[in-house]
Parts: structure tokens; sequence; C-alpha cells
């Protein structure tokens, strides 16, 4: 029986390693940027506690969300509902795209599954004003449609099942917004998401 128990442990240990690892390798950043495990477990267990911390909204709150979703993509849904919750300020959901928007952006380049993620987590709050505020906030980065291309091979594209427009053609990429300003890039702080071509807020 203690061999069984013994082999029991050593199985449960490296499913654990695993697991450790798994989550390590889907965060964005690098470990030693990564928001501290008990900051990221509060946040879990009580995502309300951002809107009293940040009720105004703001370059700070962008910044929490931005590196909540970097440290831990597990925070996705907390952070989407938020945007659901009829406590949250216009300004804090301004604030919570826009931190999204930038944690979308890095996973672009690292995880393009968990781009797709956050994109589709967006669209399927059914707000057209948060949509649009997306859209905005993400520039002109293509992110891979989570639905497919919703155009054909002219290039006229059209909407995907997910809610954003395509850029058309057939290879399901998505590019959002059509200026040519550069937009700051992830990692920086700034009162939005971009320079003010792309910062606009609809709300």
């Amino acid at each position: 029986m203690s061999v069984i128990r013994n082999a029991l442990r050593m199985a449960a240990a490296a499913a654990l390693a695993a697991t450790i690892i798994s989550a390590a390798n889907a965060a964005i950043y690098p470990p030693q940027r990564q928001l501290p495990a008990t900051v990221i477990s509060e946040f879990k267990a009580s995502p309300n506690s951002l809107l009293q911390q940040y009720p105004t909204g703001g370059p700070q709150l962008i910044s929490r969300v931005r590196d909540l979703g970097a440290s831990d993509p597990t925070t996705l849904p907390g952070l989407i509902a938020l945007l659901k919750d009829p406590a949250t300020t216009k300004d804090q959901m301004n604030a919570i795209v826009a931190g999204l928007a930038l944690v979308a952006r890095m996973a672009a380049q690292q995880d393009q599954a968990y781009a797709n993620e956050i994109q589709t987590a967006i669209a399927g709050t059914g707000n057209p004003d948060l949509i649009a505020a997306y859209q905005a906030a993400i520039g002109d980065v293509a992110i891979a449609a989570a639905g497919g291309a919703g155009g054909g091979g002219s290039g006229g594209g059209g909407p995907t099942g997910n809610g954003f427009p395509t850029g058309g053609g057939s290879s399901g990429i998505v590019v959002f917004g059509n200026n040519t300003t550069a937009n700051i890039p992830p990692g920086t702080f700034g009162v939005g998401v971009g320079t003010a071509a792309n910062s606009v807020s609809p709300f």
C-alpha cells in the first residue's frame, strides 16, 4: 500500500508542477514583472475591490488592469464581469477596456489564443459602446478573428460571429482602426491607449 501511496503522491506532485509551469507560460509578463500571487488572488476573490481602489478610473486603473491581465490570464473573467457590473462607472469601463486592449496588443505578439479570448470576451458583453471603445483602443493591431474571416478573397470584409469587423480576405485577420498615428507601446503609462487619435471614448 505504501508503494501505491508514494506513486500517487509523485503523480500528484508532477501534475501540480505541470500546472504551475503551464500557468507561468500562459502569462504575458515575464515572472519578474508579474504581480504578486497575493494581489492576483485578492482580485479574483473580490473583483469589485478594483472599483473601490480606483473610483475615477484613469491611468492607474488602466495600468492595474493591464498588469492583472498580463500577469495571469485567469483574471480575464473577473475583469469582464466588472464591465457588466451596474456599479462600474463609464470612466472605469473606459479604463478597463483600455487596459485589456494593452494586454491584447502584447498577447497578439506572444499568445494569439489569449488575444482572441480577450477580443471574444469584449464582444460577448454585447455592449456596442464597449466594443467601439475596444476597437478604438486596440489601434492597428492585427488579431486573428475568433470566428474566422467574414469576407471572401475579394477583401470586402464583413462582420464575424464575435461582433468585430474583419479587414477582408480569407486569412482571418482583424485590423482595428485605420489611423496612421503611432500607438503608445505596451508597458508605458498614459492617460489613454495610444495617441489622441485613437483614444477617443464613445462614452
